[in-house]
């Protein structure tokens, strides 16, 4: 029997700096944090957003895509009021079973993958040149039109249609080229083993498949990271950036409607 293996495996990229109040510490690029309780009680229709979304706002200093263009969502070169940047992460576990792709003379090795505990976060960066009146912080347009941004990249549908892609992916099959290391090392490892009758599969291993399971997911993740860019962009086109209504009718109505 071939042997199964289990695997966990998460996947992070680079953690937002801490701040302190918004009134006191400046980071390195001028920009302050607000403290979310010492402004009123966030409406009903947005509170949900912000603890799903992870939302940290930042005041004043430099636009975030300045400061790392890489990480931009928005249109370069150009001078905006207010800025949103999501990361998204995702982690899972997953059982492989090596295989052939054909049989064991054609020399081209397949893996059987079960993909589980697929997840997917979200944290947001919501930047502001100024800080607009407190005490109608959440009815400020600006505000309002970042926070369509947080909903659309916190979308759980956003999970459901990256485990569905993953979940497809559930066998991998290597070319001869991609075999051959795994063969000649999976030989050596039958060679030297005490349990000589044991098949060449046996002795390939969860870390012998991982970089392939690993290029699966991260695949499959990164177009769900392409699909909320394209969103961002469409949520600026259709309303100007904020300066028109959302269409009552359409695809980003219906993206922004859970």
């Amino acid at each position: 029997m071939n042997q199964i293996t289990f695997i966990t495996i998460t996947i992070v990229g680079l953690t937002f700096a801490s701040f302190t109040r918004a009134d006191d510490a400046v980071n390195e690029h001028g920009q302050r944090t607000v403290i979310l309780k010492e402004l009123p009680m966030p409406p009903a229709d947005l509170a949900p957003w912000l603890q799903r979304g992870d939302v940290t706002f930042m005041i004043g200093g430099q636009r975030p895509s300045v400061v790392d263009p890489s990480r931009s969502t928005g249109a370069l070169g150009r001078d905006f009021d207010a800025e949103t940047q999501f990361r998204l992460s995702y982690s899972f576990k997953s059982r492989c079973l090596w295989d052939w792709a054909e049989n064991a003379a054609a020399r081209r090795l397949a893996i059987g993958v079960r993909f589980d505990r697929l997840q997917l976060a979200v944290e947001h960066r919501v930047w502001l040149r100024e800080m607009p009146d407190s005490s109608h912080f959440w009815d400020s347009p600006l505000v309002r039109h970042e926070l369509d941004h947080v909903r659309l990249s916190s979308d759980p549908r956003l999970k459901t249609l990256f485990v569905k892609a993953v979940d497809k992916r559930d066998r991998i099959e290597l070319t001869l080229d991609q075999s051959a290391s795994l063969i000649t090392s999976a030989t050596r490892r039958l060679t030297n083993s005490s349990f000589g009758n044991r098949s060449l599969l046996n002795h390939l291993s969860g870390t012998d498949a991982q970089p392939w399971m690993d290029a699966v997911v991260q695949e499959e993740f990164d177009k769900i990271v392409q699909l909320v860019e394209i969103r961002y962009q469409e949520l600026d086109r259709q309303t100007e950036h904020g300066r028109q209504p959302i269409p009552n009718t359409g695809e980003l109505r219906e993206w922004l409607t859970e």
